[in-house]
């Protein structure tokens, strides 16, 4: 066996073990200054000290055990795009010894119901611009709308009426005086804090269970790179704090060092420009589409960005000639890099040296992380070679929750995850990803799984057959669903027909989950003798579609 080790010195977890502690209190966090700014929200120019940010949640925190009456390791789950409310909601759960789940907020009806049954959610918090999906997941989910507290929507206001059984979320405001519940060490370790979701490889999205011990350590193992993450940047994202990257990179790390998250709710070229401007921002974190409009776009030129130290781009690979492209269009003042990271290794799992560079190249392991690079023979890989990447380390989930099966797949017995990212490691120790055994599609940075929308094209009447596979868009730079289909019978000559099928796929499914790879009709989907769908064979076939465009 073959384990690779972190050129940097290992790390443990802090004396604080609980993630309030560990954020928002002097003694968890050396940085934590009360004066200090820690959010700004990008459009209205609203600032949050420390100090208030840290009270906020312990007034939240009070109201949803007093007023709610929540009980320690029950569940809140938080369906709401970004804003500076949403620190507030992450961490009164975690000083109230919640578990907090958190749910994308384009989920349709039936994915958000999906999400509160497999969550068990006894309170949620929901968008005043999401009320209409929210009520019906609720219907769909059994779940009485009186466990809704409204949050304001993106232009910072509340209905002046709620739909019945729902509550303003202020109503749970209560006292700053609130003590917020420590986890002890072991507690830490066993329970889960966090309930974010990841598609797994197959089906519906899978619940990944992190715990203290899993944030508060991959938060000190990245800010062991140095260089990078150990300073109090003023970081600009409009990454979703529902989503892994989010939530501990641009959140949980920017404030244990003391930064500012200066916040936007969704990603627009012009405001993001005007934020890193406007705010002097140090660092920004992206995904491979905004790098894309950053390196492309005319309009960046009109804007200051030489404030900027570092970009870095994760959730989906970046390719080299974009990360290059996107260093020259800053003059070369910027260093620009990619990460791998996953949900299930509570974000980030390797990034490159602060003085070091390999273009394309996702860098080298996080401190206390063991790496494998496997065959499928379960042997261990010559160097140079590719393999599946096994890690093993303090920030891997603890378990698929309420999902035994899929986490026996992905976890071994002596704590290896079996990631599914095909990898190389060089002699020296940085890893590319060269291809994924698992079958997801990376759509901005989202995982699709094909299985699900094949679930849901196979429920449309207009469909006999169907098969899903990732298609990578230029203009894009990201993957797309695209849907291979058998048409049933009686509507194969159907002008509209792929249109329709399109149409249906959004009507049901979140959109990133749509078909932008569009709908091809074929006779057959190519299958194994067992049935299951030959993806190599579709893939190949799109390599000669997109052949074939090229030549035209």
């Amino acid at each position: 066996m073959t384990i690779y080790t972190s050129p940097y010195p290992a790390v443990t977890a802090a004396d604080s073990s609980g993630v309030f502690d560990f954020i928002l209190t002097k003694r968890g966090n050396p940085n934590f200054r009360a004066d200090r700014v820690a959010l700004i929200d990008a459009v209205s120019g609203k600032q949050v000290t420390y100090g208030e940010l840290a009270s906020e949640s312990l007034r939240f925190a009070d109201g949803l055990t007093r007023v709610a009456n929540l009980k320690r390791g029950q569940t809140v789950l938080i369906f709401s795009p970004n804003s500076i409310l949403y620190p507030v909601l992450l961490f009164a759960g975690q000083a109230a010894g919640l578990v907090v789940s958190t749910a994308n907020s384009a989920y349709l009806p039936e994915e958000l119901a999906h999400a509160i049954q497999l969550s068990d959610a006894a309170l949620i918090f929901a968008s005043a611009d999401t009320l209409d999906v929210t009520i019906k997941a609720c219907q769909e989910a059994g779940v009485s709308t009186d466990k809704v507290y409204v949050v304001p929507g993106a232009d910072g206001s509340l209905p002046k009426s709620l739909p019945q059984g729902m509550k303003r979320y202020d109503t749970l405001r209560g006292s700053d005086s609130f003590e917020p519940v420590i986890p002890t060490e072991a507690e830490a370790k066993r329970d889960m804090a966090y309930l974010p979701f990841s598609s797994g490889t197959t089906g519906r999205a899978k619940g990944v269970a992190l715990s203290a011990f899993n944030i508060t350590s991959c938060v000190l193992q990245t800010r062991a790179t140095k260089g990078h993450f150990d300073q109090a940047d003023n970081v600009f994202s409009c990454l979703p704090m529902y989503h892994i990257f989010g939530l501990v990179v641009m959140l949980h790390l920017t404030l244990y060092n003391g930064g500012t998250c200066v916040v936007l709710s969704r990603f627009d070229l012009v405001k993001a420009l005007e934020s890193v401007q406007k705010y002097k921002c140090t660092t920004a974190l992206v995904v491979p589409p905004i790098a894309l409009a950053l390196a492309k776009h005319p309009i960046v030129d009109k804007y200051d960005l030489s404030s900027l130290r570092y970009i870095l781009c994760g959730a989906a690979p970046l390719s080299a000639d974009l990360e290059g492209a996107l260093a020259k269009r800053l003059k070369g003042r910027t260093r620009v890099f990619q990460g791998l990271g996953m949900t299930e290794t509570t974000s980030v799992a390797m990034v490159p040296p602060a003085d070091e560079s390999m273009p394309g190249s996702v860098g080298k392991l996080l401190s206390t992380i063991e790496a494998r690079l496997v065959s499928p023979d379960g042997t261990d890989v010559p160097v140079g070679e590719p393999g599946e990447l096994w890690l093993r380390g303090p920030n891997m989930l603890l378990r698929y929750h309420k999902d035994e099966k899929s986490t026996r797949e992905t976890l071994t017995d002596d704590g290896w995850l079996m990631t599914g990212d095909i990898c190389t490691r060089s002699k020296d120790g940085w890893f590319a990803v060269v291809d994924r055994s698992k079958e997801l599609i990376k759509v901005n940075g989202f995982q699709v799984p094909p299985a699900e929308v094949e679930g849901c094209l196979l429920t449309c009447p207009l469909v006999a057959d169907a098969a899903v596979i990732g298609v990578w868009s230029e203009e894009k730079a990201t993957e797309f669903p695209r849907a291979y289909i058998v048409p049933n019978p009686e509507h194969a000559k159907s002008p509209t027909l792929q249109r329709d099928v399109a149409a249906f796929v959004a009507s049901k499914l979140a959109p990133h989950k749509r078909l932008g790879g569009g709908v091809v009709v074929i006779d057959e989907i190519p299958k194994s003798a067992s049935g299951k769908i030959l993806r190599k064979d579709l893939r190949a076939l799109a390599a000669k579609e997109a052949q074939g465009k090229a030549k035209l």
